[in-house]
């Protein structure tokens, strides 16, 4: 059978409406790339459209729809309306043709999924080892009704399979059919290339131990689970072998386990590799010096933290188990080792006031970060906050994303009120000449002026 994934916009006009979409390739859809080498090895060909890598082509997906047999596609509860009416054309261009979904929505509100899709069958959780079945029951060979996991339509009906019993062992799924975005460049940002050469995505653990009250992850990830050091050793070295030069690590929290972080860098310096890695995710409390000059030695030059607050009573508020003083550790040690640093605040919890916006805000002012972002909270399907305020009534079962909102009593000020708060924010740091000339210094230091002129554009952008 021959199988076209696809990875819908995470941004852009409407589909339909405007036909096109802005390109922003940052990296490879690893999930649907796992789910290509496994059908892959399984018989079947496979092709994938990323569509935050090329724009929306009505014609050039007609030809694609043409000869395929099954399409599949993954959705994002943030940005769930744009695969839902890609799905919808689809739907209408081949009403016979099978289409599958799966991804972080489809475990977190299940049936619902399902029903506000017009598709066949809704995946929860990991699908690699449930791809090749759902391939059977698709060609007739197997019933969709034995397969653990799954939403599926049975004429005008929606049923339930039985569900998973446990996790999987993830050194079973085979590495990434990465060869199926050859036609693709990755590590772009705004319109600027950030990342040196061929670009990897890499995700070495799935799902986090910790229970911060505004993730959902623990909805989608139920387990915390590690590869191996010596499969992701495997999957480095392979990596190596074709030329890749950038390796972006995805895992929610890479460090969570310093002494096999520990191990990977090891091996990455012992074989020479040169790698630019980029640590899409840690936590402030994994800072130690010794990890870090192993990370700097292995050709780590970006790290991101989640930051959150400059309050204490805010940081417990979100059980992060963290301090500020953790974080001018975190991230003093990460700017001394010479990697790029960001960090991230969430501004809007129902206790903040005005005055602990101020702190935060002057906070992050003087964290000598290479970049900050501020946001408003979130209430995400199926954190802990978006539960809490369901129970209350502040929040419909079906609204999936929410904004602190003081009308709706999420928060002590309005969304749109927030917003011009964390624009403030931005601004605070953007507009403070020091953090510009800083900048220059360490593109000149670094030897690396891809992110300058990042930040040239997102300062040309505050003042437009």
């Amino acid at each position: 059978m021959h199988f076209l994934l696809i990875f819908p916009p995470s941004s852009g006009y409407k589909l339909i409406a405007k036909r096109s979409l802005e390109e922003d390739s940052y990296v490879p859809p690893l999930g649907l790339l796992y789910l290509g080498r496994v059908l892959l090895d399984d018989g079947h060909t496979v092709e994938v459209i990323d569509y935050t890598a090329e724009q929306f082509n009505e014609s050039k997906l007609k030809n694609k729809l043409s000869t395929a047999d099954v399409v599949g596609m993954t959705v994002l509860s943030s940005h769930y309306e744009l695969p839902q009416e890609l799905a919808g054309f689809i739907n209408e261009c081949d009403s016979e043709i099978p289409l599958f979904i799966g991804g972080p929505h489809c475990s977190v509100i299940r049936e619902k999924a399902l029903s506000e899709f017009p598709v066949d069958v809704s995946v929860m959780g990991d699908a690699e080892l449930r791809i090749t079945s759902i391939a059977k029951a698709m060609q007739g060979k197997r019933k969709i009704s034995s397969i653990p996991g799954i939403y599926y339509r049975d004429g005008k009906k929606i049923k339930k399979t039985r569900p998973l019993k446990s996790n999987i062992d993830l050194d079973t799924i085979p590495f990434p059919a990465r060869h199926l975005v050859d036609k693709y460049e990755y590590g772009y940002f705004m319109g600027t290339k950030l990342s040196r050469g061929k670009t990897a995505s890499i995700i070495t653990t799935r799902g986090c131990p910790f229970g911060c009250r505004f993730c959902g992850i623990r909805n989608i990830s139920p387990w915390y689970q590690e590869r191996s050091v010596e499969n992701v050793q495997g999957e480095i070295h392979q990596l190596a072998k074709e030329g890749y030069r950038t390796l972006q690590i995805m895992d929610d929290n890479f460090l969570v386990n310093k002494k096999r972080a520990d191990k990977i860098m090891d091996f990455i310096i012992k074989n020479e590799y040169e790698f630019d890695i980029w640590i899409g995710g840690a936590r402030v409390d994994s800072a130690e010096r010794g990890l870090y000059e192993k990370m700097r030695d292995a050709g780590v030059i970006f790290m991101n933290f989640g930051l959150e607050s400059g309050n204490q009573d805010v940081l417990d508020y979100y059980n992060k188990k963290i301090s500020p003083e953790k974080i001018k550790k975190a991230v003093n040690l990460s700017i001394k080792m010479g990697f790029f640093t960001t960090g991230s605040f969430i501004l809007g919890a129902p206790i903040e006031t005005k005055k602990h916006l101020l702190t935060t805000m002057k906070f992050a002012k003087k964290l000598p970060l290479d970049f900050a972002r501020f946001f408003p909270l979130g209430y995400f399907c199926g954190s802990p906050l978006w539960k809490e305020m369901v129970e209350k009534g502040k929040i419909q079962p079906d609204e999936y994303v929410v904004e602190s909102d003081s009308r709706r009593g999420l928060g002590r000020f309005t969304k749109e009120e927030l917003r011009n708060i964390c624009q403030k924010a931005h601004n605070n740091i953007f507009y403070d000449p020091r953090f510009l000339l800083r900048q220059v210094y360490r593109a000149f230091y670094r030897n690396n002026f891809r992110f300058l002129n990042l930040g040239m554009k997102v300062f040309a952008g505050i003042i437009k």
